[in-house]
């Protein structure tokens, strides 16, 4: 039996050891396109603002990939699947022969179009190791202003870091509004003043249209009409599925790679996991793609387990992200009312603090906090569990609630289905 895993992120190291804890003679490959062994991407924006010993980024010791028995081919691209023959096409030309196969070529770092300048120095493309790497550099160098593109996740994340380094920084979102995607306006709003007070500008609802430089280097971005000086400018737009590597294969796709609870895809032997799978989140069921840390590790697991011939069974997605802001916690659970449609909320705030929760049918069905984490974990555990919580409904935003699941009435108990 020879495994082949196709990215050595989250989900492709996690699907090995699974695999391991069951098959301890087969053959494994681990493929990645990066230099690097594992590292956690979540510690990239640390690294930048120099929180983190270059060492500490890496997810193990150097013999890892010798004591899981697994040979680990790094610095090329898996460009195509043949499941007829089952053989995976590199970029180099090599072929490699696959038995079973696991699809985690993750996402890639969103790069805009037809845009002037990208390719000049100074200009970087946040996402991967090798470019917080870059960008850490540059800051060695001297950077006094920077320009960010992109006000969601990864761009709000990699601005503070910048800020944190006493760069003055720009975010240029085209939305009305930054975390659009995992925070209501309200919300939203609370954590652009936050910003703004350490500093930042945020402009919104406004188009990145070029960098230009007299020489070799970025000097000036413009942002709608105007042209505004910078010596840095960080593309952090966000990332898309890398579905190309599906093409002409037969494999299901829907804007990542389909698959089912076991995280097999259409074809036999073939499976997916990770930030490339299409999955059903555990809230309301809506499938997607929810590209976290924890879910790819999770899919990997699940993806591996099977792999081995063990009967495992994905439960779906967790609905959960957290941003830090200058040391103030920023976290989302379940939907947000643009998710969720018509919803009943309760908004609680004391100036630093903001804490939202949506309600339909008396039940949670997503909550937004700031600066505060106080009964999050409670509260989704409610939501997830289909609780009804009408009964105590304003009560919920109060740090004082003390409620547990296993002490709730059982009329109030309705697990989702």
């Amino acid at each position: 039996m020879h495994y082949v895993i196709i990215g050595n992120g989250g989900a492709g190291v996690s699907a090995l050891q699974a695999i391991r804890k069951y098959d301890t003679e087969s053959e494994i490959t681990i493929i990645s396109r990066e230099r690097f062994p594992a590292y956690s991407p979540c510690s990239l924006p640390n690294l930048l603002a120099n929180e983190l010993d270059d060492d500490k980024i890496m997810r193990f010791e150097p013999d890892f990939y010798t004591q899981q028995k697994a040979s680990f081919i790094k610095n090329v691209e898996a460009v195509e699947i043949l499941p007829e023959t089952k053989e995976i096409l590199l970029a180099d030309g090599n072929k490699l022969k696959w038995d079973r196969l696991l699809v985690a070529a993750g996402a890639s770092p969103i790069v805009p179009r037809g845009i002037e300048g990208l390719d000049l120095e100074g200009v970087h493309i946040m996402g991967t190791l090798d470019s917080t790497m870059g960008i850490r550099e540059h800051c060695e160098r001297g950077v006094e202003n920077a320009v960010v593109v992109g006000g969601g996740f990864i761009g709000i994340e990699t601005a503070v870091m910048l800020r944190k380094r006493g760069i003055d920084v720009v975010v240029v979102e085209m939305l009305p509004r930054i975390l659009s995607r995992m925070l209501d306006p309200d919300v939203s709003e609370h954590v652009e003043a936050m910003l703004e007070n350490k500093g930042m500008v945020l402009r919104t609802g406004s188009m990145f249209k070029g960098a230009f430089g007299s020489g070799t280097s970025v000097e000036q971005v413009k942002i709608d009409d105007e042209m505004v000086d910078c010596d840095m400018l960080v593309i952090a737009i966000g990332v898309s599925p890398n579905t190309r590597i599906t093409k002409n294969s037969g494999i299901g796709t829907d804007g990542g790679i389909l698959v089912d609870t076991s995280m097999r895809t259409n074809i036999e032997d073939i499976y997916a996991a990770g930030d490339i799978a299409v999955v059903k989140e555990q809230i309301g069921g809506l499938a997607g793609s929810y590209m976290t840390w924890p879910n790819a590790i999770e899919q990997g697991r699940i993806a591996g387990l099977n792999m081995a011939g063990q009967e495992a069974v994905y439960n779906g997605a967790e609905l959960i992200n957290v941003l830090d802001i200058f040391d103030m916690p920023v976290v989302t659970m379940g939907y947000t009312s643009s998710m969720a449609g018509d919803c009943e909320n309760i908004t609680w705030s004391s100036g630093r603090e903001l804490k939202k929760i949506l309600l339909k049918d008396d039940k949670i069905i997503g909550l937004q906090f700031v600066n505060s984490i106080r009964n999050a974990g409670t509260l989704y555990a409610l939501m997830k569990e289909g609780s009804f919580v009408g009964n105590i409904g304003e009560r919920l935003v109060d740090d004082n609630l003390v409620i547990s699941l296993d002490t709730l009435p059982d009329f109030q108990k309705n697990t989702r289905g």
